[in-house]
């Protein structure tokens, strides 16, 4: 066999195993699918909503509130999927459980796809398998009905358009609109894509420019030192009162300081006149020149001979910090002076100067570092006139299609849901902001650990970070069982991941380059602190796809790296793709599919039993035609069969209750709706948000499972 067939034979290899494994899991015993799969409340939204839709009665959860409380996308691919539900209620689950192992297959092309252009074929195998038979990639991603199956698919379909773009030649009206279209499905996957999808485009017109590497790395650092700063000085939970403070700080920091450093030099340090050669690839031997940069730019690159004294480096260093620290002082200033001037009140002051600490290290880091290992130079751009002209007219010619698709489609969603709902944007997202204010939801309260706040916590919703989070603290135990023990460990995985990057520093940009691996990092810093800087509550773990993706790219970046010296060697080559293939077979899709087929049995057990207890309890104990509240409800609502479940926590239910509930009138818009029951666990009426709204309208009717099923009376 020829190696230009391996990669053909591998996706064929792959889809077919995959789609296997869904098929034979989605034909399986009819009580699985409700209690072994589609486990999930939030995945019966969709579900119901969908159903409901297709039967005529609009975009409603219980049939009554107009309701806009999910991701417009994937609802889209539910309605004809869920219209099957009149002929068997099981038949659409069936069949949406196939999807999305088609998703998931396709998303494993794309990735093998994108991490192959850039890395060894063994190791873009390696990230496919990954990513396809990773048993908590499999939860989080494909496994409970949701939508970030699509988001994977969509933000990875719009990462390998990028990567297929050249950077020497202008974009055509049809690729500009395509990236535009591609973006515009992945925001629509899932809303909070946003900022993916507008920092792509600036990645896209800067693409064969140096500054947007660093621009990127500004960003995630400018924001995380933002938030993080007010938090330290603060403490938690008292950091949520000072939350406006961080929001702002942050904001002026992109505003003031990137344009400063631009004008500073400081996205330019790279040396006119000299070349940056590139060891050919394994995979690319034709290529000489960093991918994503112009010929000007390299042109621009140091020459290692001329800069390479460490007496330079010190140089080099004590400049960049000082014109780092300039902007970041006047950032300070201008806190200063909005909060003695009364916009912003509450500032910590404090926080400034860690602020202005954790920003020097972390830009001039990054810049110190891109300079020992020869990428920088002090030498400052000298046309800064001529290149803002080069990026003015991209943008004219580029820019305005790719953003004007998204606005275009933004706005218009926007309006539509104005419209038919009432509210610009998701209700539920409304909701959840709202609960973390509130400081004591029973639906939990805001993070309130350093290591929640940065998204490395094991619980649900905290590890923003994936996977990676289990293995860091699987990691910490080696290092002792206080607190400290987590950040040892986080500091040893950064240096390690460090040293093993600049081995091959030329080779480690290229890549990350190619595959936007800085664009995927202030995406997601800019996404995890929206979430937990502002004080959500009640994220999930299938919000944080974006890193996903992210660290399974950057981690196969890596073991590439480390896999390199071998794969210069002939038996080392075999070692490798054996090696790669034992763990893609043995670790990852055998016992994938031996997890699955345990799960989703023929042996059905549990038949002429109801599909779910909770439902078939509340259809012997109400009469036909009943409304029902539940807070969630969303599993039992799709299979109860003569009653309405009508969504008491808002999250699927309409603004205008939204709004009562946030009033302390809930009571009263149940009583018009004319509910006959509540059905939810015991006390959680008498705690927020529901505390005293409910007080002598209920009465115990029974107890079903530690719930209690209380008769509403206005």
């Amino acid at each position: 066999m020829t190696p230009s067939r391996i990669p053909r034979l591998f996706e064929i290899t792959l889809v077919s195993f995959v789609l296997g494994i869904y098929l034979y899991a989605s034909l399986s015993a009819a009580h699985n699918f409700g209690l072994d799969w589609f486990i999930r409340d939030d995945a019966y939204y969709y579900f119901k909503v969908a159903q409901n839709i297709t039967e005529g009665h609009g975009a409603t959860f219980d049939g009554i509130n107009a309701t806009n409380g999910y991701h417009p996308l994937w609802m889209l691919i539910n309605i004809p999927i869920f219209a099957l539900a009149r002929i068997n209620i099981i038949l659409p689950l069936r069949i949406l459980l196939f999807i999305s192992g088609i998703i998931s297959a396709w998303t494993g092309v794309l990735l093998f796809r994108l991490a192959k252009k850039f890395l060894s074929a063994p190791v873009a195998m390696l990230i496919a398998c990954y990513w396809c038979f990773d048993i908590n990639i499999h939860y989080s991603v494909t496994m409970f009905g949701l939508e970030t199956g699509l988001t994977a698919l969509t933000l990875t379909a719009l990462l390998l358009a990028i990567a297929q773009l050249d950077s020497h030649k202008p974009l055509s009206s049809r690729q500009a609109w395509t990236l535009g279209g591609l973006a515009v499905l992945t925001l629509f996957s899932r809303l909070d894509t946003v900022f993916l999808v507008g920092l792509a485009g600036v990645w896209i017109l800067l693409r064969g420019n140096a500054l947007r590497f660093y621009l990127m790395f500004d960003i995630a650092i400018i924001v995380t030192a933002a938030f993080t700063s007010i938090m330290l000085r603060t403490g938690l939970p008292e950091y949520f009162t000072y939350v406006r403070a961080a929001e702002v700080l942050a904001a002026l920091g992109l505003i003031i300081q990137i344009p400063a450093f631009y004008f500073l030099g400081l996205y330019h340090p790279f040396a006119p006149n000299s070349q940056f050669p590139i060891p050919n690839s394994p995979v690319s031997n034709h290529q000489s020149r960093v991918p994503g940069l112009d010929t000007a730019e390299n042109h621009r690159l140091l020459d290692h001979r001329k800069f390479s004294n460490s007496q330079n480096l010190k140089i080099f260093s004590l400049q960049s910090l000082v014109l780092i620290l300039l902007p970041t002082l006047l950032v300070a200033l201008a806190m200063i002076g909005l909060s003695s001037a009364g916009p912003l009140n509450g500032l910590p002051r404090s926080a400034l100067p860690l602020y202005a600490g954790l920003v020097l290290v972390g830009a001039g880091g990054v810049r110190i570092l891109s300079r020992s290992a020869h990428l920088a130079s002090p030498i400052p751009h000298p046309a800064w006139r001529e290149e803002l002209s080069g990026i003015q007219k991209r943008f004219f010619n580029e820019g305005v299609k790719y953003f004007s698709a998204i606005t275009i489609a933004l706005t218009s969603y926007m309006l539509l849901n104005r419209w038919l709902f009432d509210t610009f944007t998701p209700v539920s997202g409304q909701i959840k902001r709202w609960w973390g204010f509130l400081q004591g939801s029973v639906y939990g309260n805001p993070v309130s650990t350093l290591a929640g706040f940065l998204g490395l916590e094991k619980e649900e919703g905290l590890n923003a970070w994936g996977p990676a989070v289990y293995s860091l603290h699987n990691l910490k135990t080696y290092f002792g069982k206080d607190a400290s023990a987590l950040w040892i460990a986080l500091i040893v995985v950064i240096l390690v991941a460090l040293l093993i990057l600049f081995t091959k520093p030329k080779r480690s940009l290229r890549a990350s380059l190619g595959m936007a691996l800085p664009l995927l990092l202030a995406a997601s810093i800019l996404q995890m602190f929206y979430y937990v800087g502002l004080g959500y509550a009640g994220t999930k773990d299938w919000y944080w796809v974006t890193q996903m993706i992210l660290l399974a790219l950057l981690g196969g970046l890596i073991v590439d790296l480390v896999t390199r010296p071998l794969r210069k060697l002939n038996w080392g080559r075999i070692a490798v793709w054996l090696a790669i293939l034992f763990l893609c077979v043995q670790e990852y899709a055998l016992p994938f599919a031996n997890i699955i087929t345990q799960r989703m049995t023929y042996d059905d057990r549990r038949a002429g039993q109801p599909y779910l207890d909770a439902a078939a309890f509340l259809e012997a104990n109400t009469e036909p035609g009943a409304l029902i509240g539940m807070t969630g409800g969303g599993n039992v609502s799709y299979f109860i069969n003569g009653r309405t479940i009508v969504n008491l926590d808002g999250l699927i239910n309409s603004f205008a209750y939204y709004q009562a509930l946030r009033a302390g009138h809930a009571d009263e818009f149940l009583t018009a709706m004319g509910l006959d029951y509540i059905f939810t666990n015991p006390g959680i009426l008498e705690a927020t948000p529901y505390a005293a709204q409910f007080d002598n309208n209920l009465t115990r009717v029974a107890i079903f499972g530690g719930k209690d099923l209380l008769r509403f009376a206005p």
